[in-house]
């Protein structure tokens, strides 16, 4: 994931260690993001939850986007 804030330059964003699943010793992209799911999907199985979005999450997922595209229009921070 890459982003950039007032007019710098896009650059690779770093995922915050407590986001992330298992070891940091893993490659980086689509192997870690694999190793995620799978970690995700064995939480899932063992705890007895969902580990899929639902139509909850997809309906928070376009109010976020709606904001992050006004934001981008409009050049003013949004407040979600």
């Amino acid at each position: 994931m890459r982003g950039a804030q007032a007019g710098k330059p896009l650059a690779d964003l770093s995922i915050p260690p407590e986001l992330s699943l298992g070891s940091t010793r893993r490659p980086a992209g689509l192997p870690f993001n694999v190793a995620q799911l799978y970690m995700r999907m064995a939480e899932g199985i063992r705890e007895g939850k969902s580990v899929s979005p639902d139509l909850d999450v997809a309906v928070k997922r376009h109010q976020l986007l709606d904001v992050i595209q006004k934001a981008s229009d409009t050049g003013i921070r949004q407040i979600l």
